[in-house]
């Protein structure tokens, strides 16, 4: 019995101890819990330099860059010249008195209208600036470069060339942007554009390479625009004129004694088909409707139908149209009533260029 008592108290103490054991280590878990809040205030810290890292101001920035771009405005237009060699001419003095530049849609704006002479040869690989404007932003499709008088100095004499045409129009493509400069260079090729006719003098059919720089770029350095020295005149000398041979007075006709012999009929000859140009060969220009250049027509409506080289850019009013690869072009123009001026012009990089001025006449049927 006594064997049974000090058993079960013994028991009873074992059971206190674990008891005891167990509460003590609850006290010595949940002492540290003042210090596990550390690592909370430490990423507290850390996340607020990333929260002043983010500049509002970026996004705003490119907003506003693109939003310059579409607001309208004016850019400058900046005319160049410059020229291909020719070893032949000692100077070709070139006057331009209007300088006009086509916007897509709008019609034709002057860049120059004042009389400008400049030298072409002493341009040889570099360009000189013949005038700038501010011009509404936009796209441009066309040049026209007035030619009244071209003068060209060989063996120390000044002579005037023939200017087939007093304006010379070019099909380029070339934008404007608000604030920026654009720059266009007008390459002439002399060897090209001068046509020796010997006794009758020269010809100045002008090729030019129509060269357009990005807005703002600047393309390469400029020089001063060479003029035409006062003294130039002073050598001037006429177009030769052909003198009239005078004509040899016949003999006196002496009576035929042979037996006159019937005349011989003379075959005519067969009309030779006129070949069709090769869109792939030299350049050229044909308008196929209308056919005569010029028609009448009762609706306010005219699909213009063309043919030019592959590689030739074409405008039909001042609009571009697209070439296929036979050549072939149409656009359709609207007519106002009476007569409609619609002017077809195309170039090609090679500096070759036509125009051909169609006239449409619109009369309402009754």
């Amino acid at each position: 019995m006594n064997k049974r008592f000090l058993s079960l108290m013994l028991l009873g103490l074992t059971a206190l101890a674990l008891v005891a054991c167990s509460g003590g280590s609850d006290d010595e878990e949940t002492a540290p819990e003042p210090t596990s809040s550390q690592p909370v205030a430490t990423a507290t810290a850390l996340t607020a330099p990333t929260a002043t890292a983010r500049p509002a101001a970026v996004p705003t920035a490119t907003s506003g860059a693109a939003g310059a771009g579409s607001d309208a405005g004016t850019g400058t237009l900046e005319v160049r010249v410059t020229d291909a060699p020719d070893p032949s001419i000692t100077a070709v003095y070139v006057t331009t008195d209007n300088i006009e530049v086509s916007i897509a849609g709008e019609g034709r704006l002057t860049v120059i209208d004042e009389e400008i002479t400049f030298e072409l040869l002493a341009l040889e690989g570099v360009e000189a600036v013949l005038g700038t404007a501010e011009l509404p932003a936009g796209k441009y499709t066309q040049v026209r470069l007035s030619v009244p008088e071209v003068q060209i100095e060989k063996d120390g004499e000044l002579v005037t060339a023939e200017v087939p045409s007093g304006t010379i129009k070019l099909v380029g493509n070339f934008e404007l942007v608000a604030g920026e400069t654009t720059f266009i260079s007008l390459d002439f090729e002399v060897d090209k554009s001068l046509v020796d006719r010997q006794r009758q003098g020269f010809l100045f059919k002008p090729v030019i390479k129509l060269t357009v720089g990005e807005p703002g770029d600047r393309g390469s350095r400029t020089v001063a625009l060479p003029g035409k020295p006062e003294t130039a005149d002073a050598t001037a000398v006429p177009v030769p004129t052909q003198v009239p041979t005078p004509t040899p007075t016949p003999p006196a006709q002496v009576p035929a004694t042979t037996t006159p012999v019937p005349p011989t009929a003379t075959p005519q000859p067969t009309a030779t088909p006129t070949a069709t140009p090769d869109a792939l060969g030299a350049f050229f220009l044909d308008i196929l409707d209308p056919v005569e250049g010029d028609a009448i027509v009762s609706v306010n409506t005219f699909e213009v139908v063309g043919r030019t080289s592959v590689d030739a850019l074409v405008s039909v009013g001042d609009e571009f149209v697209d070439v296929a690869i036979d050549g072939t072009f149409t656009r359709t123009v609207t007519l106002d009533e009476g007569p409609n001026i619609v002017e077809v012009v195309a170039s090609t990089a090679a500096g070759d260029t036509d125009s051909i001025v169609l006239i449409i006449i619109y009369e309402p049927a009754a």
